[in-house]
């Protein structure tokens, strides 16, 4: 097949995919000080203990009367209760009301799953340790920034430094989030999609644990590993916790310094996402390919069950643990963010034998790949084996209805995989008849 073939189905993708606002979320750390942090873990511990009054209440009056207490039922109860209990007015309404919410959607999500057949998944008690985000539904007229945008000012807070990036425009919801012993505040907001000329034209990306990223141009991204790295310090820190007496002074000093560890971790990573998912966009034409991978699924455990224990349950931990460390999934979403700016069409595409099919033939056989090196058994076509399976996900990109930008539900037609080689060879004589 042509690459110049499906160009019609190329430009309606970029089509699609040009509109003028995009939503964004603009997260910036906060500087708060001691007073100040102590009406933040206040507002916390309001909304938390209000969340857990209001599950009580819906789980009472139906374990003892059947009585199925409504949102507006509660909501009218809240109002109440602010004119008696001095602790609930302290707090901004708007927050109370989000909580609100929260619950109304957990409870919603919770008769979905039963109607499905689903595990039900019942909303349960949060503890402090659950518990880190204030919500401010109408944000903008909650939270309000000085001219410089230097400080923004909570309700019930008052001031708080702010770490100076790009400016914010105008947002809506807002959300103030504890994460360790950090502060940040989150504002979703739109942003212009500013577009540039690019060639017409689809670049497969291929990602693996060696390599991160592999492309159809023969872009090889190296994987940085950073779990890996900090390991030996998690694990002095786990041992540390894992030693101190439960309850004490030097367990939770134990407990803070691993959650630090993890959270340089995290950060590391996240902006080591950010410079790959930038490069890569940077240099992309129209459209880009990926795989479609269930990631939950590649990551589940091997151990089975007591009747029917699991085989290599100590390899796929290993495995596991490689996989969730190269973050595919935050890649993907980078990358993703990034594409929309730019006016760029992501398409998914079927994962299936995408290491084992020759892109140049598009015969299927795992005797072809070996190792980090790829060599067709009929054509003899030899290349990097990432480079191999990021053109597989170009070509298969370029069949429709992955032109037109497949979606999850496109998957399955038999458009989006290609027609030659379509069943794996079983061994070399069946190749070779």
């Amino acid at each position: 097949m042509q690459r110049g073939a499906h160009r019609s189905a190329y430009q309606l993708a970029h089509t699609e995919c040009k509109v003028g606002l995009m939503k964004r979320i603009e997260r910036v750390r906060l500087y708060p000080a001691n007073h100040q942090r102590a009406r933040l873990v206040f507002a916390l511990d309001v909304t938390r203990q209000l969340f857990n009054a209001l599950l009580q209440q819906r789980r009472d009056a139906y374990r003892s009367r059947g009585i199925s207490v409504t949102t507006k039922m509660q909501y009218a109860e809240l109002t109440g209760l602010r004119k008696d209990d001095a602790r609930i007015a302290a707090v901004y309404r708007e927050c109370e009301d989000a909580v609100l919410h929260r619950l109304d959607l957990a409870m919603q999500a919770f008769f979905r799953r039963v109607k499905r057949g689903e595990k039900p998944g019942y909303p349960r008690f949060k503890g402090r340790d659950r518990w880190h985000q204030i919500e401010f539904p109408h944000g903008g007229r909650a939270l309000k920034f000085n001219t410089d945008q230097s400080k923004v000012k909570i309700p019930g807070v008052g001031s708080i430094r702010l770490r100076k990036g790009r400016d914010i425009p105008v947002f809506g919801r807002a959300w103030i989030t504890r994460c360790g012993c950090h502060w940040y505040a989150s504002f979703e907001c739109e942003r212009a999609v500013v577009e540039t000329p690019r060639r017409d034209d689809v670049l497969g990306i291929d990602r693996g644990v060696h390599v991160l990223a592999a492309t159809s141009e023969s872009s090889l991204v190296r994987n940085p590993r950073f779990l890996k790295r900090a390991r030996l310090r998690v694990e002095r820190l786990q041992r540390t916790v894992s030693r101190r007496k439960r309850g004490g002074k030097n367990r939770k000093r134990a407990i803070r310094l691993l959650a630090r560890a993890h959270e340089c971790v995290s950060h590391a990573r996240r902006d080591s996402m950010h410079k790959i998912a930038r490069a890569l966009v940077s240099a992309a034409p129209t459209v880009i390919a990926m795989e479609a991978l269930q990631l939950k699924n590649m990551t589940c455990s091997a151990k089975g069950t007591v009747g029917a224990p699991g085989v290599h349950v100590r390899q796929k931990a290993w495995l596991n643990k490689a996989l969730l460390d190269s973050s595919f999934g935050l890649l993907q979403q980078m990358i993703a963010s990034k594409a929309e700016e730019a006016g760029i069409a992501v398409v998914a595409v079927d994962p299936r034998y995408s290491s084992q099919e020759c892109s140049r033939c598009g015969q299927i056989a795992a005797e072809s790949r070996r190792e980090r090196r790829y060599a067709c058994i009929r054509c003899g076509f030899s290349v990097h084996a990432d480079v191999n399976a990021a053109l597989v996900i170009r070509r298969r990109a370029e069949l429709r209805p992955a032109g037109r930008g497949a979606s999850s539900e496109d998957l399955g037609d038999l458009r989006s995989v290609p027609t030659v080689g379509a069943e794996p060879a079983r061994c070399n004589q069946d190749v070779a008849a």
